[in-house]
């Protein structure tokens, strides 16, 4: 039964650490997602370049994978970090789908929801 036990908690341990873990705008540092210039992939479709710096050095976690969406006006960015030691899914863009060119304002959305306003984003 004991050997048991810990075959469940290693298997547990490792599926856990495998995910990604959502984390809140106060996890990065004051200015420390910045926006590069978008380009359009194609008709409907951008690429919009995300750097993020985190407010301190964590070792070991890593970027998985950032997700955006549009809401009206807005682009909604939310990351995801993982400790598992893989490689990132994450290409250093978003891309955007279905989406007109315009103006519009990208904002970091935490786990729970809350939005933080980063930057105008223009799609050409």
């Amino acid at each position: 039964m004991k050997h048991v036990m810990k075959i469940v908690l290693l298997i547990s341990a490792f599926t856990i650490s495998g995910y990604g873990d959502g984390k809140s705008r106060d996890f990065f540092a004051a200015g420390g997602i910045t926006i590069g210039a978008p380009a359009m992939s194609q008709p409907g479709s951008y690429k919009i370049p995300i750097e993020f710096e985190t407010k301190i050095v964590h070792s070991g976690q890593w970027i998985d994978s950032v997700s955006a969406k549009v809401s009206g006006s807005d682009i909604l960015v939310a990351a995801t970090f993982t400790s598992a030691n893989r490689k990132s899914r994450y290409p250093g863009y978003v891309e955007v789908k279905g989406i007109s060119a315009g103006t519009y304002t990208l904002k970091y959305q935490d786990p729970d929801g809350k939005t933080h306003p980063i930057g105008p984003v223009v799609l050409p």
